[in-house]
């Protein structure tokens, strides 16, 4: 994949929306971005594990998998490349470990963005990194809210169940 075949890429992902109409910031940051081939099967992130690595999904299809507290392993999703697909973000903000897994379904490409390279990108124009950045934490928002939203009807389909067995009064309104 070639430098103008990642700014493509680059441009239409809504995370760098903000530096879509600027040609010399999206060569920067495709000038640090790598291309990688992985087959089906091959888990790209482990939950738990320490991470530096944000991926945007280029081809193929891959599974977001968690652990339960008693370590079984489910899907909670299925990503293909025909969605703005990315993850890996919070690996270019922090040292944190992994909150999920992800497995490659099937053969894949993707693209990625190192946290050291990303860090002196920033260093060389802050802008740059701000725009980036700024985008980050407003899709990380964005995600944050959903599951709150998720949060909230789990809760309220666990204490109708429960108190549809006499285990638990419905909250008053």
């Amino acid at each position: 994949m070639d430098k103008r075949s990642i700014i493509a890429k680059l441009r239409k992902i809504e995370l760098f929306q903000c530096i879509k109409d600027d040609d010399e910031r999206l060569a920067k940051l495709a000038g640090i971005v790598s291309v990688r081939h992985c087959k089906a099967g091959h888990r790209v992130i482990t939950e738990g594990e320490e991470g530096s690595e944000f991926y945007i999904l280029n081809k193929g299809t891959v599974g977001i998998l968690k652990r339960t507290l008693d370590n079984d392993v489910f899907t909670i999703d299925t990503l293909t490349d025909k969605e703005d697909v990315f993850f890996g973000e919070l690996a270019l903000m922090d040292e944190e470990l992994r909150s999920a897994s992800v497995a490659a379904d099937t053969d894949c490409e993707f693209l990625v963005i190192n946290r050291d390279d990303f860090n002196r990108l920033g260093e060389e124009d802050p802008l740059l990194g701000l725009l980036v950045t700024r985008a980050i934490g407003r899709a990380l928002s964005k995600r944050l809210r959903k599951t709150n939203e998720d949060l909230i009807i789990l809760f309220e389909a666990l204490v109708g169940e429960v108190a549809e067995g006499g285990n638990l009064e419905e909250p008053a309104e």
